[in-house]
């Protein structure tokens, strides 16, 4: 009888091993940040020049190895970036990497695009570049790009309503082969004002890992956004300062500050 139930318990586990998925998050520096899911990999927000003498730059090790092409930065799908702010994105760069990598997407505000354009290289690249032109309370958007299920809105950059209205700032749900889920926040406000009205959004597609700026979890209302509204399994804190604010170190939530460190994305599917 033990036999068998080890026989039977053995069958199981195989089984359940064998449909559950993880992902790696790798962390680049400020809100740059890669997932890979077997051979589907995307990066959030990997170009930029600007730090303000306060953010985790990515380091030249990285940025070389995403253009050769090493691993683990090797054969990116595609490239998401957030908002235009010089912390999160530089047309140059951007432009060099789509260049030498035909296969790999670019999904971006319409106000990053326009940098973009404003460079001789953009008319051979359009085949590459989903331009997102989406107002603050609109809809949220679905794109399909082959492994991959995008969802957008925009929730203003933090510092509303009193500054930064105009920019757009994209927060991005990103499905990866059907099995892993992930949100990327760029530099949300953090009010539920701006998530609530999105409710049957946030319900439709459980997230396992959401990626928000750090002040989400010592905010007024970042820490209900982020464990009632969002629907998502866990929160990893970025765009964390090289010297770490002491509120986050308070908080014990967990968060990433060091390029390459990573974590394990579990799916909750």
């Amino acid at each position: 009888m033990k036999n068998i139930i080890a026989i039977v318990f053995l069958v199981i586990s195989t089984f359940v091993d064998a449909h559950e998925s993880q992902a790696q998050a790798t962390y680049l520096g400020n809100e740059g940040v890669m997932i890979s899911n077997g051979d589907t990999i995307i990066i959030f927000d990997p170009f930029f020049h600007n730090n303000y003498d306060i953010y985790q730059l990515v380091p030249d090790a990285i940025l070389n190895a995403l253009f050769e092409n090493s691993e683990p930065y090797n054969d990116i799908d595609a490239i998401f970036i957030s908002h235009a702010h010089g912390d999160h994105f530089a047309a140059d760069l951007v432009i060099k990497y789509l260049q030498k990598f035909p296969q790999t997407k670019l999904v971006a505000p319409a106000q990053a695009i326009d940098q973009l354009k404003a460079l001789s290289e953009f008319s051979s690249l359009q085949n590459q570049i989903v331009s997102i032109d989406i107002e603050y309370q609109d809809s949220p958007r679905a794109i399909y790009l082959e492994d991959l299920f995008v969802e957008v809105i925009r929730v203003p950059h933090s510092g509303w309503p009193n500054s930064r209205l105009d920019v757009s700032n994209l927060v991005y749900r990103v499905t990866l082969d059907g099995e892993i889920t992930v949100i990327h926040m760029g530099d949300a406000d953090p009010n539920t004002l701006h998530f609530q009205p999105y409710e049957n959004y946030w319900q439709a597609n459980h997230t396992d890992t959401a990626f928000p700026p750090y002040w989400f979890f010592y905010s007024t209302y970042g820490p209900k956004i982020l464990s009632d509204i969002i629907n998502a399994e866990k929160s990893i804190g970025i765009h964390v300062p090289v010297k770490v604010p002491q509120e986050l170190i308070d908080s014990q939530k967990d968060y990433l500050s060091k390029p390459s460190e990573t974590r394990t994305v579990h799916s909750h599917h």
